[in-house]
Order: structure tokens, then C-alpha cells, then sequence
């Protein structure tokens, strides 16, 4: 109660527990599931959007200089357009040109010489006549000037019979090579003034006159040639490797450079905003999916306090080791050891289940590598069969190794499809390898401190409870060593039992050990440990007798809790007794008392609520009924178990169990055979009554 005196007035809180069935009966449970997924699935996208995959950085452009160096986060390989278009216009620069040839063109440029000259002679002589320099212009189809024409006329006939001889010889070899509109010589470096030496300046004009060109430029024939060097581009495909440097500090930026910040979304405002959106919405779809189904098939898992608690925290390191672990040891991480630790924590299918889910949400934190995805699903579904095989710490170790070698196989596989150098398949497959054993070393080691922080009830804890030499198991044999023959005794029933209708053998066994131990604190008020004593019930009253019987399920709970066993073993120290009804002190109490009420003569309960419990009740009436069989036969052991089991239905003992009738009769016939077993016949031997 908390006072608290406001203003001179007194306000006073009463804070009071609700009783168990209270909170059981208000305890709408689709609400308590859907708040602890939210809880998971907001732990898991605040890790996974806090990866680089979701971090806007500065932007970067070519020529820019680099501040500090750039690592690449991860490896990728990508196409690398810039450089193709790089290529491409090389191809284009450095093709020739294709052109058409035009024979007529030398006949033509050598007749308008011999027209040329022939007019300018004619122009000499005595029949020599004059024209006009438009009319000499027309005639000759040129653009000769005034003053060059005359200069001409003033030439002798022999020197002017030599320039035209000389022309024609330079015409000839030009055209012999071929030349284009722009005056340029076709396939070779030579140039035409090479050609006009020894030619005077006269000579030289008069040549570019008629020099025509003999090669024609075919723009069709060159687009066909230089789409076909094209064509014949492949993409040029860049592989960049995890952790190696991008840029360097204090270089200037090339365009291959972007090109590969681009790829990993990194100093590019534009990318990374669409990078960011993309993995924001396959998040949120993600989440949608993982809600519903863990809702739909998860439900026990989620609602065990312990079990949820364990599943959080492995998956927070989980979720947490794949943000921070550094991109070239990425295929080392063990994460085989989740799936194993969910598997023996848990169950297989929740592990099946939430292993997919961890693989799903870390796409986006690797980079959604494919041989990534592709190797861990496989190693989980592998995962998921090997886990029905792991016993004992060696056979997980040994899943740990096979797991390994399958990945390794896997990652040459997907290497050599994605033709990876040798030396990377190499390296990727051997952490592979090292990853599912130390995979099956790590669960190794941090399984007792889940089970011992959690208190959860896992085979190895359960080898580990097994063990005769427990300290809570040695002591009910010194002190109780009437309960501790039962106990082993109900054990073998339940076990074999347990086994022939395909419930928990091992479970069933172990917690048969357990069920009685609450009768150590007083054991001499039990007839298996009186041993022909002093029955001390004789001087009690029946309800005090009934008291002191039914308080060993209690008293067992506490002293379980003291020595750390887990509650599915507490558990059962309720429930193997259910509500039966102690008959004998019962109807002694009501010849003394017909008013007496059987419910306080009955266990407080709860009854049996899984197969394992109800077995363990069958066997502990069953095992000592039978022992006070006069006669021990298949028929009467038989007949005594069916009359054992006859009166627990009626009574309402197996409602809650989950037990078919097939799965009963079963049973019979089981503790029929073991029974006859333990109590077999033996051989009377010459003088023996």
C-alpha cells in the first residue's frame, strides 16, 4: 500500500496480485503473440536498416578528389557501361571509312588537262587568236585568275607541253592510290604535297583545278561496318572484391570508379535514395509475411516465456554479428549454430521456420548475394533433417562437419557457374567449411548457458538429468530407496510406453525419475519406503493422512526449483496424480464422518495435459498395483491394467491427454510386456519352496 499526501489530502495506492485464474481467464493470448513479434520484428529491421544498405552518404563525381580511402564493403561483380561506351567510341574513331570508287574520274581530270593546255597553246602562235577570261574560264571549266592566265600566255609552247606532261604524271599516281573529296590520299600516310614536288606554284594551282576525287565517301557501308565492330563488344564485367580498395586517398575519381560506387550505392545520392526505398518496401512485405506465419504456426514457442526470451536474444546476435562482421568474412560467420540452437532449444520447426526468415531478412545486409541465399537454404533444409539425428554433443559436431562439406560442394558449384577465379572458389569453400564446424562447436558451447540461464529442457540437459548420479536422484535413494525402486521401475514402464505410440521416450523416462521426489521429505508415510515398519498413518486422522499424501506433488515442485530442474519435469510432479481421489482415506474418513466432502480428499491437480504425463500416471497406479498381484500372470497383470485404466477414464483422469483408444490399448499390451518382464516366472530348483 503507497500513501502519498497531497495539499494536506492523502492518496493511497493498493497494489494487489492477481490471483492465477484471473490472469488466465483475461489473458486474451492473440494479443500477447502479436505484441512479441512486433517486439522481434522491430529489434530485427532497426538492426538491418542501421546496415550500410540504408545509409546516405555524400555524392561523389568524376575528377573529384578523394578525402579517405574507400573500401569495398562487399564483393560484387557488375556491368560496367562507361567503359563499354569508352570502348565503343574507340571502335567508332578508329574505323575507316568506306567508300566508292569512281574510275571515270582520272580519264575525266586528265582530258580537262590535255582541254586546258590545248586551249592555252591555241592561244600562242601566229593563228593565235585572244578570248576573254570568262570565256577561257568557261571553256576550260576552272577558276583561273586574270593574271595567272596571262602569266601563261607569256610561257613558251615547250614549257607549257612540260607542265601539262607533268600534271598528268602527278594525276596519274594520285589516282593510282585514290583520293577523297577532302583531299586526302585513300589508305596510306602519305599526303599530296608529297606529290606536287618538283611541280612550280603555276603547276601546283593548275593541279587543284582538276584534281578530282576518284573515291567517294558510302556513309550506308560505314554504319554496317562500325554496327558490326560494335556487335562484337561484350560487356565488360568488373569484379570487385570485399574489402579491397575502390580509391585511394587523394585520387582523382575516373568514371570506372563511379561506375563501381555506383553498384554498391555508395557517394550517390540518387541510387542510394532508390536503394533505400526498395529495401524499405521489401522489409515491411517481409514483416507482413513473418507476422502472420509465426501467428499462424508458432503460437506455443511464442507464448513460453523462456523459449521466446532465448529465441530473442539469439536472433538479436544473430542480426547483430551479420551487421558488423566485415564483408570478407562474411562466409566464415557460423550461422549454422542458429538453426542448431533454435533446433535443440526449441523445436525443429520453429527453427525451420525462423532460420528461413533470418536468411530472408539478411539479404538486404548482404547485398542479396545469390550463391549466399542459395548455399544457406540448402544448408537449412539440410539442417532441418540432420536435427532428428543429434543425441549427443558428437553427433552434433558431426552435423556441424556435414553441413560444412555441403557448402563447400555447393559454393564450387555456384562458383564455377558464375565462373569465379580459382583462388576465390577456393577461399569462399573453405570458410564454408570452417563456418558448419565451428557451426556445431559454437552451439557446443553456449547451450548450457541457455538452458541453465533459461531453464529450458533440451535432449542433452534431459542425458544430463538422466544421469543416476544427480545429486537430487542420489538422495532420494538413500532416503527414499522404496521410491527410488518405483521410480526406476515406472521409468521402464513409461519409456517403452512413450516409444510404441511415438511420444517422447526420452523425456518420459528421465521425468518418471523425477516424479516421486517430493515424497523424500517424508518418506516413512509411504508404504513403498516402510519396509514392514511402523505404519505411522495408524495415528493420524484421515484428513491429516491426506494432507501429508497429497502435499509430496508440492513438495516436490519446491525442491525441484531449488536443484534447477526444468519445468517440464515439474510439470509432471503435478499432473501424475491429476485430481484422483485418495479412496482409502477417504472412506475411512466418512465412516467417521458421512459429511466429509471427496473433494478434499482429492489432489489439487492440474491433470495430465500431454501424452508423457498421462503415461507416467498409468504407470505409477499400474506398477504398484501389479506388485501386489498374489498371482502374476499375462491375465491377471493384463486385466489388472485395464481395470486400472478403466477407472482413471471414468474418472475424467485422461480428458486432457490427447490420448486415442488406439494409443490406449497400445499401451496395455506395452505394460503387459514389460510387466511380465519384471515379474517373469523363475524356475524352482530340487529343494526349494
Amino acid at each position: 500500500m503507497k500513501k502519498i499526501e497531497i495539499f494536506g489530502r492523502r492518496l493511497i495506492f493498493k497494489l494487489e496480485k492477481k490471483k492465477e485464474e484471473e490472469r488466465e481467464y483475461n489473458v486474451n493470448y492473440d494479443e500477447v503473440i502479436g505484441e512479441k513479434l512486433i517486439y522481434l520484428i522491430i529489434l530485427i529491421s532497426v538492426i538491418v536498416l542501421s546496415s550500410k544498405a540504408f545509409l546516405f552518404t555524400s555524392t561523389l563525381n568524376v575528377g573529384d578528389i578523394v578525402t579517405k580511402d574507400i573500401i569495398a564493403p562487399r564483393s560484387i561483380r557488375y556491368n560496367d557501361r562507361p567503359a563499354k561506351e569508352k570502348l565503343v567510341d574507340e571502335v567508332i574513331n578508329s574505323s575507316e571509312r568506306e567508300y566508292i570508287y569512281i574510275p571515270e574520274s582520272e580519264k575525266l581530270s586528265i582530258q580537262k588537262v590535255n582541254k586546258f593546255y590545248t586551249l592555252l597553246i591555241s592561244l600562242k602562235g601566229p593563228n593565235r587568236r585572244d578570248i576573254d577570261i570568262e570565256e577561257f574560264k568557261r571553256r576550260t571549266d576552272t577558276g583561273i585568275s586574270e593574271s595567272l592566265l596571262e602569266q601563261l600566255k607569256q610561257e613558251k609552247i615547250e614549257v607549257l607541253n612540260k607542265s601539262r606532261e607533268d600534271i598528268t604524271n602527278v594525276l596519274k599516281k594520285i589516282y593510282e592510290i585514290g583520293i577523297t573529296k577532302e583531299m586526302k590520299l585513300i589508305n596510306t600516310t602519305a599526303t599530296l604535297e608529297e606529290f606536287e614536288v618538283g611541280l612550280s606554284l603555276e603547276d601546283k594551282i593548275i593541279l587543284r583545278y582538276f584534281l578530282a576525287p576518284n573515291y567517294v565517301y558510302d556513309a550506308e557501308a560505314t554504319r554496317k561496318l562500325i554496327e558490326s565492330k560494335v556487335a562484337q563488344i561484350d560487356d565488360v564485367i568488373v569484379e570487385v572484391k570485399g574489402g579491397s580498395v575502390i580509391a585511394k586517398k587523394g585520387e582523382i575519381l575516373t568514371e570506372s570508379q563511379i561506375s563501381a560506387l555506383r553498384e554498391y550505392g555508395l557517394y550517390s545520392g540518387e541510387r542510394n535514395a532508390i536503394f533505400i526505398i526498395a529495401n524499405i518496401i521489401y522489409l515491411g512485405i517481409l514483416s507482413v509475411v513473418f507476422y502472420y506465419v509465426s501467428k499462424r504456426y508458432l503460437k506455443p514457442e511464442i507464448l513460453n516465456r523462456n523459449k521466446y526470451r532465448s529465441a530473442f536474444l539469439i536472433l538479436a546476435f544473430t542480426f547483430l554479428s551479420l551487421r558488423f562482421i566485415k564483408p570478407n568474412f562474411l562466409y566464415l560467420l557460423p550461422l549454422d549454430a542458429v538453426f542448431f540452437l533454435l533446433g535443440i532449444l526449441i523445436d525443429t520447426k520453429f527453427a525451420a521456420i525462423m532460420g528461413a526468415f533470418v536468411l530472408l531478412y539478411s539479404m538486404p545486409m548482404v547485398n542479396f548475394d545469390q550463391g549466399f541465399f542459395v548455399t544457406y537454404s540448402v544448408a537449412f533444409l539440410l539442417s532441418t533433417y540432420l536435427m532428428n539425428n543429434i543425441k549427443n554433443r558428437t553427433t552434433l559436431i558431426n552435423a556441424g562437419v556435414q553441413l560444412g562439406v555441403t557448402k563447400l560442394l555447393l559454393v564450387i558449384l555456384i562458383n564455377m557457374f558464375l565462373r569465379e577465379e580459382a583462388v576465390y572458389t577456393i577461399i569462399k569453400g573453405g570458410e564454408m567449411l570452417l563456418s558448419g564446424v565451428f557451426s556445431g562447436m559454437l552451439t557446443i558451447a553456449l547451450l548450457p548457458y541457455f538452458e541453465r540461464t533459461f531453464n529450458i529442457l533440451t535432449p542433452f540437459k534431459l542425458i544430463e538429468l538422466g544421469d543416476l548420479s544427480h545429486p537430487l536422484l542420489r538422495e532420494l535413494s538413500v532416503n527414499a530407496p522404496g521410491t527410488f525402486h518405483h521410480s526406476m521401475l515406472v521409468a521402464t514402464l513409461s519409456e517403452n510406453a512413450a516409444e510404441a505410440i511415438g511420444a517422447n521416450a526420452i523425456f518420459t523416462r528421465v521425468a518418471s525419475y523425477y516424479h516421486d521426489i517430493g515424497k523424500m521429505k517424508r518418506p516413512n508415510f509411504y508404504v513403498e519406503n516402510q519396509q514392514g515398519g511402523t505404519n505411522p498413518h495408524t495415528k493420524l486422522t484421515p484428513s491429516m493422512s491426506n494432507l501429508i499424501i497429497t502435499s509430496h506433488t508440492r513438495d516436490g515442485v519446491e525442491m525441484a526449483k531449488e536443484y534447477g530442474i526444468p519445468r517440464e519435469i515439474r510439470d509432471i510432479m503435478v499432473e501424475h496424480q491429476g485430481t484422483t481421489l485418495l479412496a482409502y482415506f477417504y472412506n475411512k474418513a466418512k465412516k467417521g464422518n458421512p459429511t466429509v466432502q471427496e473433494e478434499d480428499f482429492r489432489y489439487s491437480g492440474p491433470k495430465p495435459r500431454t501424452k508423457e504425463s498421462a503415461i507416467i500416471m498409468l504407470a505409477d497406479s499400474i506398477e504398484a498395483a501389479v506388485r501386489s498381484l498374489d498371482e502374476k500372470t499375462p491375465i491377471t497383470i493384463e486385466k489388472m491394467i485395464r481395470k486400472i485404466i478403466s477407472s482413471k477414464i471414468e474418472d475424467n483422469q485422461l480428458s486432457e491427454a490427447n490420448l486415442t483408444f488406439k494409443e490406449i490399448e497400445i499401451i496395455i499390451k506395452t505394460f503387459t510386456k514389460v510387466l511380465m518382464g519384471i515379474h517373469h516366472v523363475r524356475i524352482k530348483y530340487p529343494g526349494q519352496k
